[in-house]
């Protein structure tokens, strides 16, 4: 994938994820966990080797992916701390698939063997899209294991203004933290 495209099309995803219609929301955790125990958290940092963009989305809304899940947490009474041991590590990773729907439909009766009848003739249209997904991740500090993800899933709409593309990331990280912490 070109480098631009590669930047650009993450960039949008928390965008047209948000876009209300059309986007799916999951979630899976670890019934063992005691999640009544997580006061506190901290960010993953990222592999050094990752590379650029190791979430999959541009600075800018790496930031506010970020700045959202931190209100979220802030707002459900977890304290993310800069020093000392955490409970919990937070995560999230952007990806993006392109897609290809094909719909066929007849155009009615069409010309065969010199008369009119018998045969309609069919025509064949594609549309092309951006599927992204993001997931979130929540870790157990202790042992490192996965204890919650929570992924969305939608089109994405590359060509939304920067305060839209904030409203629509606020959105979707707030949809879909809803099912955190479990039975909540």
């Amino acid at each position: 994938m070109k480098p631009l495209v590669r930047a650009i099309l993450p960039l949008a995803l928390g965008l047209g994820l948000a876009a209300c219609s059309g986007i799916s929301y999951n979630h899976d955790f670890d019934p063992q966990t005691d999640f009544a125990a997580f006061e506190t958290y901290v960010w993953a940092q990222p592999s050094p080797d990752a590379g650029q963009n190791p979430r999959g989305v541009s600075e800018l809304v790496e930031r506010r992916v970020i700045a959202a899940l931190d209100e979220q947490l802030a707002a459900k009474g977890y304290r993310k701390i800069e020093r000392g041991q955490p409970d919990f590590v937070v995560n999230f990773i952007v990806t993006t698939q392109q897609k290809v729907d094909y719909t066929t439909y007849y155009t009615g009766w069409g010309y065969y063997g010199g008369w009119y009848g018998g045969m309609s003739t069919a025509q064949t249209q594609a549309r092309e899209w951006t599927e992204g997904t993001m997931v979130v991740d929540l870790f157990d500090a202790d042992d490192k294991s996965l204890v919650w993800r929570g992924w969305a899933q939608g089109t994405i709409e590359p060509n939304l203004p920067p305060e839209e593309r904030n409203r629509r990331i606020n959105n979707v990280v707030s949809k879909l933290m809803e099912k955190f912490p479990p039975g909540s």
